[in-house]
């Protein structure tokens, strides 16, 4: 399979397979040890209501035996044995897969990873076994009143939108997941055109580019499912309140912001990290500090294809929210105005 070299600078380079799977590493000579990553562009906003959570299930299932090694064990084992680590992600709009091993394991590791990619067995026994498996996680989620913040707030930000629904589903989605269900979504998702390999370590670029081609070059493209776009537009506040028996009351307090590739993404980091980023932030010395009213405070920012979130998460003492709130908000406003190039 021919290929199409994009640029040959050291020490980043990337090449793209006439399939569409794209390689990029990255040479660091003194690295005694290998990073590989796959990301795949599929996450849980590309999700039908009725299969929610299937993403997250899909990823699971990859670590459950290939028609190479079909013990699970020794997925894990191939990596760990030589002292490495391997694990996996879901998201809203990508699900990864990586390891880090030692830079002579670099073969077999980047053999295993696209091995999980193409010829994961999806047994039916397995996919009843870690049915359970993943709805234990999903229950553990829902034990932790800071994980159950951002689902409401996402669903608030998000209405009647893949984007705010929970990452892993629910139990009764995870439950009616059949295995077409499953195999369907990963024959459209998981696709040369959708994926990319990165490779971080003391390695040549065309080394990689050939033991990639070895296992991919026969991997046939075809044309990605578009996500559902979110057009919704708010135009008041928007409030949820999940009553919990708990020492501690969650606030997840923000806005919608500006997509990934927004030129303005730059400035709201450098916002986020003046207002709630650091030990040094407002927020933190404001409520924390000063006021001793929590013991972690902070902002963050989403970027998502077309939209995008600023978030302050905070855990206080309930008799402190309404007070903790409203130091919150006053702190965004006076921010509109006192940035100095001191802060910056």
């Amino acid at each position: 399979m021919a290929c199409r070299p994009e640029h040959n600078l050291e020490p980043i380079q990337k090449t793209t397979l006439s399939n569409g799977l794209r390689i990029v590493s990255c040479n660091i000579p003194h690295a005694h040890s290998v990073t590989i990553a796959i990301f795949v562009g599929v996450g849980s906003r590309y999700e039908l209501e009725d299969h929610m959570g299937v993403s997250h299930f899909l990823e699971h299932l990859l670590f459950k035996g290939t028609s190479n090694i079909p013990n699970p064990a020794d997925i894990s084992a191939t990596i760990e044995d030589v002292g490495g680590s391997l694990n996996a992600s879901t998201e809203e709009e990508l699900t990864t897969y990586w390891c880090k091993v030692p830079k002579y394991h670099f073969n077999v590791s980047i053999d295993l990873l696209l091995d999980m990619l193409r010829n994961s067995l999806f047994q039916s026994s397995s996919i009843a076994k870690e049915r359970t498996v993943v709805i234990e996680e999903l229950n553990m989620i829902h034990d932790y009143p800071s994980y159950q913040i951002e689902d409401l707030f996402d669903n608030m930000l998000w209405p009647n939108h893949p984007l705010g629904r929970d990452i892993g589903g629910t139990i009764d989605s995870v439950s009616k997941l059949s295995k077409s269900n499953i195999l369907n979504f990963f024959e459209e998702y998981y696709i040369p055109s959708n994926i990319v390999i990165s490779v971080a370590g003391d390695l040549n670029h065309e080394r990689i580019v050939d033991l990639v081609m070895e296992n991919s070059g026969d991997w046939a493209n075809s044309q990605k499912k578009l996500y559902l776009p979110f057009n919704d537009h708010q135009s008041q506040p928007r409030t949820q309140i999940r009553y919990r028996k708990t020492e501690q009351a969650n606030i997840a307090l923000g806005v919608p912001s500006v997509p990934y590739y927004s030129e303005s993404k730059y400035a709201l980091d450098i916002l986020s990290v003046i207002l709630g980023e650091g030990m040094s932030s407002r927020l933190f010395v404001e409520m924390r500090e000063e006021r001793g009213l929590a013991y972690d405070i902070q902002s963050s920012t989403s970027y998502f294809l077309d939209c995008g979130a600023f978030v302050i998460n905070a855990g206080v003492e309930p008799k402190n929210l309404y007070e903790s709130v409203q130091i919150i908000l006053d702190q965004i406003g006076n921010i509109k105005h006192d940035v100095t190039n001191t802060d910056i």
